[in-house]
């Protein structure tokens, strides 16, 4: 299952020096570019950070500027993929000033290395949804939660477009009369959250293998009241946040439940000290968790959540994205007087 993991060796290199060593960080600035993180991607050569604004790019090891995008006509960024497929990365653009009446977005194609764009089209709104809260986009398609009409009532349905083409590569109708909203995560793997109607509505997530097929409905466990908003998945296993009914347990940090995606069984729960604004990655068949607000990294097992190693990563982040590429990891939050909005880190 679990055949490209890194051994426990790989993460214990160094397991004395509990701070990762920072190679940059951007300055104490609010400026440009400097509003809530929507995606970041990182390779060995580059780091690559968008928000509203416009996309950002520096030299991975060092920060050094390489390349700025902005969309066009005054629009601003979307959703932004959650990978960069061969170096490419893809970015949805809108006019904000039409939130509730979009007709068309844009999708622009940019190479991570350079910024160049190699390609770009428009988009009907129409099968999106709700923009942006109901689209993801990753592994070259395009996910979107709308609505179709069956027997006089609006019913959720899932569509996966393909980014380049805007052709429909499946669909995926709920035909649960009871379900009321639907709201995608994650492309690929497919993941949406669920929420059925009445007082005692609950949230699950719908998770559907490639061509819409293959769905498994995972349920909260008992005490909590929804799922976080990030999932990461390695081999079998699928992370996901859990936020607890009771609210004076958010005090004592964040939870995280870990799911088999072929059965649906919860198979471990995790709550470390300290675990507030959790951020969860998967890389190299490993589990990396930033908390702390992000000042600590936490590499876990995906089999039983064990912690293979530690890491302190100086600095604060508020609702924080995170990116890894070999022994890089980058850390991006939205810029304020108690944090900064971008930082990487080697931890070896």
């Amino acid at each position: 299952m679990y055949e490209d993991k890194a051994s426990d060796s790989a993460w214990k290199h160094s397991w004395w020096r509990r701070s990762a060593r920072r190679l940059w960080r951007t300055p104490d600035d609010k400026g440009d570019l400097g509003g809530k993180p929507l995606g970041l991607w990182l390779t060995d050569d580059a780091v690559v950070i968008a928000r509203a604004d416009g996309v950002r790019a520096f030299r991975a090891t060092t920060g050094d500027p390489l390349w700025t995008w902005r969309p066009p006509g005054g629009q601003v960024v979307g959703p932004v993929s959650a990978d960069a497929e061969s170096g490419v990365g893809v970015v949805m653009h809108y006019d904000d000033g039409r939130r509730r009446d979009v007709k068309r977005v844009g999708l622009t194609s940019l190479t991570v290395a350079t910024g160049e764009v190699v390609g770009r089209r428009k988009q009907d709104a129409a099968p999106l949804g709700h923009i942006p809260s109901k689209v993801a986009l990753g592994g070259g398609l395009l996910a979107t939660a709308g609505e179709s009409w069956k027997d006089g009532e609006a019913r959720p349905v899932m569509r996966a477009l393909d980014v380049d083409t805007g052709e429909v590569s499946w669909t995926y109708e709920l035909t649960d009369p009871r379900v009321e909203s639907a709201s995608v995560i994650s492309a690929r793997p497919f993941v949406a959250t669920l929420r059925t109607r009445g007082v005692r509505g609950k949230h699950s997530l719908l998770v559907l293998a490639d061509g819409g097929t293959g769905a498994v409905t995972l349920t909260l466990p008992e005490g909590y009241e929804r799922f976080g908003e990030q999932v990461a998945v390695t081999g079998d296993v699928l992370v996901v946040g859990l936020v607890p009914k009771d609210r004076t347990e958010l005090d004592r940090g964040n939870r995280l439940g870990a799911y088999s995606v072929s059965s649906g069984e919860l198979l471990w729960e995790w709550h470390g000290k300290e675990t507030y604004q959790d951020g969860v990655l998967a890389h190299q068949g490993r589990l990396l968790v930033v908390h702390e607000y992000g000042g600590r990294l936490s590499v876990l097992d995906p089999a039983d959540g064990r912690v293979v190693a530690r890491r302190r990563l100086p600095g604060t982040a508020f609702d924080s994205l995170v990116a890894a590429s070999g022994d890089l990891v980058a850390v991006g939050c939205e810029a304020g007087d108690y944090s900064h909005g971008l930082r990487v880190f080697r931890w070896t």
